[in-house]
């Protein structure tokens, strides 16, 4: 398939078409061609009632542009206000293990990270609109992923059990101990966080 291809090119060929024949169609029933051309203007008003159904259809598909636009409307407001409250919800219901997932996007200071679809947590985040996939899924069967627009707001530090402040070496030790093998960075060189800080 052509990538440059876009539904939306056809559909505004198409509705720009329409809106230059309901034009003409309107000029043909309104100005005085018998000034022009007296054959012209009793051909015309001969095919008068074809350009009356012409004009009917043509308002019709007009009206059908706006009613389907005013539904898209109100289906994506309806949608991102679910989407709204379901990431509320999930945030409030995060275990332990997407905690730790959603801690790595700070512990690796990265806002996409190359993490497998197929596990379970990354699964549960992204069906819960937390996480977006940001990109094709590889060979491998990972994909890049981030936090949603909608969920950033939401995933502050102590959502996700840090500090922004020093932290104890026994908070560090679990924090660290509980990073999810999949979604560590196999180039990332061991180092210490604290607070907004790593070392």
């Amino acid at each position: 398939m052509d990538r440059n291809y876009s539904p939306f090119a056809s559909y505004w060929s198409l509705t720009t078409f329409m809106v230059w024949l309901f034009s003409m169609t309107v000029l043909l029933l309104v100005l005085p061609f018998e000034f022009v051309s007296p054959d012209l203007a009793a051909s015309i008003d001969s095919h008068r009632q074809f350009l009356y159904l012409a004009l009917i259809v043509e308002i019709s598909n007009f009206i059908a542009i706006g009613v389907l636009k005013v539904y898209n409307s109100v289906r994506s407001k309806k949608y991102a206000k679910y989407v709204e409250e379901s990431v509320n919800t999930a945030v409030e219901r995060l275990d332990f293990a997407e905690r730790a997932l959603l801690r790595e996007f700070v512990l690796q200071r990265k806002s996409v990270l190359n993490l497998p679809l197929s596990e379970p947590t990354v699964s549960s985040l992204l069906d819960s609109h937390i996480l977006v996939q940001t990109s094709g899924e590889d060979g491998s069967g990972r994909a890049g992923i981030c936090i949603s627009k909608v969920a950033r707001p939401l995933i502050t530090y102590k959502v996700i059990g840090l500090s922004r402040t020093k932290m104890s070496e026994q908070m560090l030790d679990q924090i660290m101990s509980a990073r999810p093998a999949f979604a560590r960075d196999e180039n990332e060189q061991p180092r210490a966080y604290r607070g907004m800080r790593a070392a």
